[in-house]
């Protein structure tokens, strides 16, 4: 297995994240690996604070293209929060998040989620398009449980499979509550958040 920071489908965020990197190349990437049998994990940030609805919209229509060219590529989907830096940060977003000022402050939940990337609080993303993402997020991942988990049984794989096949095939992703316990009762392995 293999890491790719692919961070998105779009050449022009590509480019404004200065990735030296096209979307092409990464498709490119998912086939040779697929044909030479070499899992990729391909990470993405969503959520560009110009148009999150928009991003969120291409990234999953992104992600079905590497599904369809390497169906063992394991996706990463993390939601866009800014880093503080002393340049400019890739999306324009000085003066829109307010960061702590002291270790303490960065160290309460609310920031620890924000610096996780698992629930960031910025004011550009509505909820609805997070759980747009997280839902996406839920759907693939059990619809192609991770490599990394060698304890899943094959009878919680087959289960996942199951439940969200028809979820992926027609696009449905909201309201996914039978995956979510699914993955509960399988206890399924998260690797982006268990290296963290």
């Amino acid at each position: 297995m293999v890491f790719f920071g692919a961070e998105s489908g779009s050449d022009e965020i590509l480019r404004q994240m200065k990735k030296n990197l096209t979307s092409d190349q990464t498709l490119t990437l998912a086939e040779r690996l697929n044909r030479l049998g070499i899992t990729p994990e391909f990470s993405f940030v969503v959520g560009n604070p110009a148009d999150p609805e928009g991003d969120a919209r291409d990234t999953i229509a992104f992600v079905r293209k590497i599904k369809k060219l390497n169906p063992d590529a394991e996706i990463i989907l993390q939601h866009y929060s800014p880093t503080p830096q002393r340049e400019r940060m890739y999306g324009g977003v000085e003066d829109r998040v307010d960061f702590p000022t002291t270790l303490e402050e960065w160290a309460t939940q609310p920031w620890l989620d924000f610096v996780n990337k698992t629930d960031p609080h910025v004011p550009w993303t509505t909820n609805r398009i997070k759980r747009r993402i997280d839902n996406f997020k839920l759907v693939v991942s059990s619809r192609w449980p991770t490599a990394q988990d060698i304890m899943l049984p094959g009878w919680g794989r087959a289960l996942l499979r199951g439940l969200s096949g028809w979820r992926y095939r027609f696009g449905v992703y909201d309201f996914p509550f039978e995956l979510r316990f699914a993955q509960r009762v399988v206890q399924l392995r998260k690797p982006q958040f268990e290296s963290l």
